[in-house]
């Protein structure tokens, strides 16, 4: 069950007062009258309520979980010394004084946390009901995104498991992971998966197809991906903490990078460089629009940002099948971005090595 703090508690609802029992006062209680009348006398008589709280204290006093379990336990003490009763007897008896003059122990459903006592006056009650209900939306949201992992399997491979069927790449992907013993099951890294697939001689197309699958999966579950950056020179998976964006002034290329290696690339060539927390895509275009990186770059990064879960997938995205939509699908290149390809591959065929006059070069996507 969750828990609400005694600080959100009083940083959302005006007016509280809130009281600390001092460590002896169960030490001074009488058998007479049960521990929560005892409580509500001790507060009033040390002028820890105002007056016009003072009626009806017990619809008002809110008490932290722990401190509840000492005065439940001090009642059932109580109870069996004054009434001589044990058992089932003594159980039914500590419910019927906490029924009727007990304090409450939640709010909106959730447990308060430690061991202070909260008076709430009847105008703060509109205050305290939209903080009840905002608990109550989180614990049933916390709820529904636990049921939905749990019927579609929380891992990218789990997932992957009933979309075998579908005639589309998915269901290729699908399809050659269920087929292969070795493919990596339990990770939720794309660059993970992705390096596997290289590792055993995938084709372009099946990387494609995981790519594309891997997309419409974190659409659907965002809450499952843990974002993570890897190095673009070392390859060392990164803390987004620890990450780096650097691009460099002459080729106008971007990296990510951790501090080591950008140490190692700062003696080789001009670099700027900004933490990859907190990044956005706006920040990225904005970098194309001063003329500091190439779209081509920019475009790429944003994608792969995407997939490591740094920035976001928005639903525009996709189509209403939930399959990569238009986002996703390459559009004709312009001369600018197939100069900026030329430029990157050297000017030379990246199959055979050709170039000069005689090279006939031609760019595409897919590369």
């Amino acid at each position: 069950m969750l828990k609400c703090t005694p600080h959100e508690i009083i940083k959302a609802v005006p007016d509280v007062q809130s009281v600390i029992l001092p460590h002896n006062w169960f030490d001074d209680l009488v058998e007479s009258q049960s521990v929560f009348t005892s409580l509500y006398e001790w507060m009033i008589k040390n002028g820890f309520v105002p007056p016009e709280n003072e009626k009806k204290l017990h619809n008002r006093t809110y008490v932290g979980k722990k401190l509840f379990k000492k005065l439940l336990s001090a009642e059932k003490k109580r109870l069996r010394k004054k009434l001589k009763i044990k058992g089932d007897e003594l159980d039914r008896a500590v419910s019927w004084s906490d029924l009727n003059s007990g304090p409450k122990t939640k709010i909106g459903g959730c447990n308060i946390s430690g061991d202070v006592i909260l008076v709430i006056p009847e105008s703060s009650r509109q205050a305290l009901g939209e903080f009840a209900s905002k608990i109550y939306r989180k614990q049933n949201d916390t709820l529904i995104n636990k049921i939905r992992i749990n019927a579609a399997g929380a891992t990218f491979y789990q997932w992957l498991l009933p979309q075998i069927e579908r005639p589309d790449r998915v269901g290729d992907i699908a399809r050659d992971a269920v087929n292969d013993d070795q493919f990596l099951r339990e990770s939720i890294y794309y660059e993970e998966i992705k390096s596997y697939l290289i590792s055993v001689g995938a084709c372009t197309a099946a990387i494609e197809s995981m790519k594309e699958s891997w997309l419409e999966y974190i659409q659907k579950y965002p809450e499952r991906v843990q974002p993570y950056a890897w190095c673009s020179e070392c390859g060392g998976k990164l803390d987004v903490e620890m990450a780096l964006l650097a691009w460099s002034m002459e080729s106008q290329e971007l990296y990510v990078l951790d501090a080591e290696c950008l140490h190692k690339f700062l003696k080789l060539d001009k670099l700027l460089f900004r933490p990859m927390l907190g990044i956005t895509e706006d920040d990225l275009k904005k970098l194309v629009e001063k003329d500091e990186v190439s779209e081509l770059d920019a475009e790429d990064i944003i994608e792969q940002l995407k997939l490591w879960g740094i920035l976001p997938i928005i639903p525009e995205e996709y189509d209403m099948n939930g399959i990569v939509g238009r986002k996703y699908t390459r559009r004709s290149i312009s001369n600018s971005k197939r100069y900026d390809v030329l430029r990157r591959d050297k000017f030379q065929c990246v199959l055979c090595g050709a170039s000069g006059r005689e090279a006939y070069l031609l760019t595409g996507y897919n590369f």
